[in-house]
């Protein structure tokens, strides 16, 4: 069944220009590619019972269901579809599409975790008889450069491991749930400052889904 060539024209500009991110989500959920399979999804075609969608995969059919019964159904039925693959996706109706770098508590934390990692780094210059190791003799607590040299040492892996579970958390619970894509420069951009920042992060991450959701709910009314 054929949609009027001028209506299809209109569905398919709006689609590939508005909704790209809703494209990939048909070709998920209703055709269980992998989110890598469905990127770059571009309507191509369309009739009353499926959709033509390209992907970097190819080319994929999907059913339209129940079918249109005219043009004038196809934004409620693009809709309704698009609710139901963010359901089966477990994908929130909030999407996040920019980062906010860290402030208060949130910037302290970067900053310290920051400074731990340039001490980390620097440590094989902390020897005897150089300024470094004077210095940390004189003015470091608790057994002066030695004391130094052990505690950020022993400090290395629980602090990589702690900071690579928060991002790896932030990732899984937040990030992709509201559409965040994997490997791209925005979802980089948090899951490094989660690195990083740790839990204020993603306080400051709750926040932005909060207020959209705010702002979403009183355009309701």
């Amino acid at each position: 069944m054929a949609l009027n060539e001028a209506h299809k024209a209109r569905i398919l500009a709006h689609m590939n220009k508005e909704h790209t991110k809703e494209l990939s989500h048909y070709l998920r959920a209703y055709n269980g590619l992998s989110a890598s399979a469905s990127r770059n999804a571009q309507l191509a075609d369309m009739t009353l019972d499926a959709m033509t969608i390209t992907s970097a995969s190819g080319t994929h059919s999907v059913a339209i269901a129940p079918p249109l019964g005219s043009a004038a159904d196809a934004r409620v039925r693009l809709v309704e579809m698009s609710q139901r693959a963010q359901q089966r996706l477990g994908l929130s109706d909030i999407q996040i599409t920019a980062y906010t770098p860290p402030r208060g508590i949130g910037a302290a934390t970067f900053f310290g975790v920051s400074l731990y990692f340039a001490c980390a780094a620097t440590l094989g210059l902390v020897r005897p008889g150089t300024a470094a190791w004077d210095f940390l003799d004189a003015v470091f607590p608790f057994g002066g450069a030695p004391a130094y040299k052990w505690l950020v040492g022993a400090l290395f892996v629980p602090v990589v491991a702690i900071h690579v579970v928060e991002a790896w958390w932030m990732a899984r619970t937040r990030l992709t749930t509201h559409g965040v894509e994997p490997g791209s420069a925005l979802w980089l951009m948090w899951v490094a400052d989660t690195f990083m920042e740790g839990v204020p992060s993603m306080q400051r991450f709750d926040g932005m889904v909060e207020a959209e959701r705010k702002k979403k709910d009183s355009a309701k009314h």
